[in-house]
């Protein structure tokens, strides 16, 4: 039996004045408004502070929110995953942070590693009408370091893999990943050893655009990774505007998948 899927990945943009008009208090309506239009299944968020995660819970109340803050006391940013309560039920769910501890909360790589400890979440889902189960991770890479994306990367790799030696199940990857497609880490990312996975907003171009400040055909660095051989139906880039209010300073992304 198959099914179909609508997968998102979404970078929120973290609550700040700063962003003016376009601070995430003044778009949250919008966002909430477009999320129960468009239905996706699972959303991969990032930037979610704890403001943010509560708004999320209250206002998404068809869907269970799963994912925890970044931070040595679990505060900060949480890179959280929001599955709809009709559709799956939960098998398991990690937060493990991008490090080389990485059940140490706040623990983060040395090097050229920005500040900013990085995690990531992922959960085993399996559809309440008797379909397969899948796994789906996601992610926000470090913005500064190279090398600590590769890292990062790399390590994600790693749980994949132990995760299939347990029991092998379709994989789907979401995440801001603060690079290029033809950066060493989205390199790592589609050619690992035994893990063969494909983008699946390859043809997305430009997903971080600040507001509308920003014009440049390259920078997509928003991504929704899955097996090879998965069958997309359908991808969206939603660029919806509310007047000047954006949903955020990147792009969501959604693909539509057949999982048999």
């Amino acid at each position: 039996m198959s099914a179909q899927l609508k997968l998102m990945t979404f970078n929120m943009r973290t609550q700040t004045t700063s962003d003016g008009e376009n601070q995430f208090l003044n778009r949250k309506d919008f966002i909430a408004d477009k999320l129960n239009e468009v239905k996706p299944d699972v959303i991969g968020c990032q930037e979610m502070q704890p403001i943010m995660m509560s708004w999320l819970v209250s206002a998404m109340d068809d869907y269970y929110v799963v994912g925890g803050g970044r931070g040595a006391n679990f505060d900060n940013e949480a890179v959280c995953i929001a599955y709809r309560k009709d559709r799956f039920a939960l098998y398991n769910c990690e937060t493990f942070w991008l490090s080389p501890t990485p059940s140490v909360p706040g623990s983060r790589y040395s090097g050229d590693q920005s500040g900013c400890p990085r995690v990531c979440t992922w959960v085993m889902l399996k559809p309440l009408d008797g379909g397969k189960p899948f796994r789906f991770y996601n992610v926000h890479t470090d913005h500064v370091g190279d090398y600590a994306r590769v890292l990062a990367c790399n390590q994600v790799l790693q749980k994949i893999s132990e995760n299939n030696n347990i029991m092998k199940l379709p994989t789907f990857v979401t995440g801001d990943f603060n690079d290029r497609p033809d950066s060493m880490s989205i390199k790592t990312m589609k050619t690992c050893p035994g893990i063969p996975l494909v983008d699946l907003t390859e043809a997305s171009g430009q997903t971080f655009h600040a507001y509308g400040k920003r014009n440049d055909s390259t920078c997509k660095i928003d991504y929704i990774f899955a097996d090879a051989g998965t069958k997309c139906l359908d991808m969206q880039v939603l660029t919806d505007k509310r007047g000047e209010l954006y949903l955020s300073d990147h792009y969501p992304l959604m693909a539509t998948v057949e999982l048999d």
